[in-house]
């Protein structure tokens, strides 16, 4: 099967059986004919015309002249919609045309018969290809593009990028470079044949990464297209697609805090999200804050102690005698500094401490962590106006194995995630258990990018991990996230990446704890201990954005 201008084409050997028509009925090769063209069979249109109609036009230029027919008019179906009516050697044939641009199309397809020796054949034509069309016209579309282009401005409308395709400008520079994407010509021949099958120029810019290509039908708007019969004496019109108009996307990004954490990465390799922990909207997203996932190491024991604590395998106060490692399969699941580490969940917790949350990740069951991991985010595609790399979690059937399952439970071992995606649980723990699905678009209000917010864990469950993210800041590896301004829950991450490769850098953390406002994930790649490097830049990115 072949696919031209989205419809399918059946293609038949050669030596196949076609359904041929027999007998004097002058109906039974119009049947035969339009049944073929429904089901997309042209070999079996082909073979109800006349010898002279074949001798006059070859399979090729047949087959052809119906390809382009339906990409011109961007075809999808069509259907015979009641039966013809013979009159003076031509069927009149009732049909009914969906099309991509221009809706449902109606059209009486008239097609002349001749007797050939014993049997009726069709005289075909080239106006055939189309219902309606007369001798001499052929199916043409034009056109017409948007004369502008529509600005992206941050939430309070200071302009990010503005200009038309071929002269964009982005006037906040570096810091916004990754987020608002660009423009550009298409590049393969794949792309330009896309463009024009859009209705757009083959070598027209458009928005290639970052909102610019996720936006890019509001940013650009929608061409009006008209299709007509076109002959030596004129147009015809037959329908037309009034397009859509480009219109300004207003973001919920803040300039300052945008610049804020581009400079805290100090072009490192990292991403540094800051939202707000109330309703999801993403307030500012520095280098790869949404376009790159790694392992999320420690900074993933936020989800094992909620899935955890949701099916009752732990309390806060369950206790652990202090160890070095844990043996999880025959396999030793090692403390990062291999310190002893211990006491109760919460202390573990606070020396984020994998002789204890390995086990306990086994302990809860691979299917509970796995749904757990989902419900906050992992493994879901987002609806969000921009072109998101997805958080990955393993599957349960992966999680079967303990050693698999032990390693999972602290953020390696397959499991990865964009600094937003850590930013969206930590939202849940500061928003008492609902997740507000992050969000970047505020205007126009037919972008679908807020969703609705949903419960994730209960509001009990929520609280006991925002009691071990305090102590993680309190006394445990993320004291440098402490704040003079404001209390800050928080969790660090140090994810190994192999022998040899220093590790990754997190911290996530909300505050002020007793009435979150903001809520930080960061991410330094090979920046080494989470306490050490990312909990100091997350204190700053929290200070920057409550003052």
């Amino acid at each position: 099967m072949a696919a031209v201008g989205g419809v399918a084409f059946l293609a038949f050997h050669d030596d196949s059986v076609p359904l041929i028509n027999s007998g004097p009925n002058p109906r039974t090769p119009v049947e035969a004919f339009t049944a073929a063209w429904v089901a997309g069979d042209y070999h079996t249109m082909y073979r109800q015309l006349s010898p002279r109609s074949r001798a006059a036009t070859s399979y090729r230029v047949f087959r052809r002249a119906y390809a382009q027919a339906a990409i011109v008019s961007t075809l999808k179906s069509l259907k015979v919609t009641g039966p013809g009516v013979m009159a003076a050697g031509v069927d009149t044939v009732p049909m009914a045309l969906r099309t991509r641009e221009f809706g449902r199309l109606p059209g009486e397809l008239q097609v002349p018969v001749v007797l050939a020796g014993s049997r009726y054949l069709i005289s075909w034509a080239p106006e055939l290809v189309w219902p309606g069309l007369q001798p001499g016209e052929q199916l043409v579309s034009r056109a017409k593009p948007p004369d502008h282009r529509g600005a992206i401005l941050s939430t309070n409308r200071m302009v990010l990028a503005r200009g038309p395709a071929n002269d964009r400008q982005y006037p906040q520079g570096a810091p916004f470079y990754t987020l608002t994407g660009f423009v550009r010509a298409p590049q393969t021949a794949a792309q330009r044949k896309q463009r024009v099958a859009l209705g757009w120029p083959a070598n027209s810019m458009y928005g290639q990464g970052g909102l610019e290509q996720s936006l890019n039908p509001v940013l650009g708007g929608v061409p009006s297209i008209t299709l007509q019969a076109q002959s030596a004496t004129g147009t015809r019109l037959i329908a037309h697609h009034p397009g859509r108009r480009p219109h300004d996307v207003v973001t919920t990004l803040d300039p300052t805090l945008q610049t804020d954490a581009t400079d805290a990465l100090a072009g490192r390799l990292g991403g540094i999200t800051i939202m707000d922990p109330r309703n999801g909207a993403v307030r500012a997203a520095a280098g790869i804050a949404m376009d790159a996932v790694q392992p999320p190491g420690s900074t993933f024991k936020m989800v094992t102690a909620s899935a955890a604590l949701t099916k009752g395998v732990v309390t806060p106060e369950s206790s652990y005698t202090p160890a070095r490692y844990a043996l999880v399969g025959g396999f030793k699941l090692i403390n990062f500094h291999h310190e002893l580490c211990g006491g109760t969940l919460v202390q573990a917790f606070a020396q984020s401490c994998n002789s204890v949350f390995g086990p306990v990740a086994i302990a809860t069951g691979g299917k509970q962590l796995a749904r757990t991991a989902v419900s906050f985010g992992f493994n879901t595609r987002s609806h969000m106006a921009y072109p998101l790399d997805e958080s990955v979690m393993p599957s349960q059937s992966a999680l079967q194995n303990p050693v698999n399952l032990g390693v999972a439970g602290i953020g390696q071992g397959g499991v990865s995630a964009t600094p937003l995606q850590m930013a969206s649980v930590g939202q849940v723990i500061a928003s008492r258990g609902v997740l507000h699905p992050p969000w970047i678009a505020r205007s126009p209000s037919r972008i679908h990018d807020r969703r609705a917010s949903r419960r994730v864990i209960t509001k009990h469950v929520a609280d006991d991990v925002a009691e071990m993210m305090r102590a993680v800041v309190a006394y445990g590896t993320g004291t440098l996230a402490s704040s003079s301004i404001a209390t800050v829950n928080g969790k660090t991450g140090t994810a190994e990446l192999g022998p040899g490769v220093k590790s990754d850098a997190w911290f996530v953390g909300y505050a002020p704890a007793e009435a979150p406002r903001v809520v930080v994930s960061v991410l330094i790649v090979h920046g080494g201990v989470g306490g050490q490097t990312a909990a100091p830049i997350a204190r700053q990115m929290i200070e920057d954005a409550l003052q």
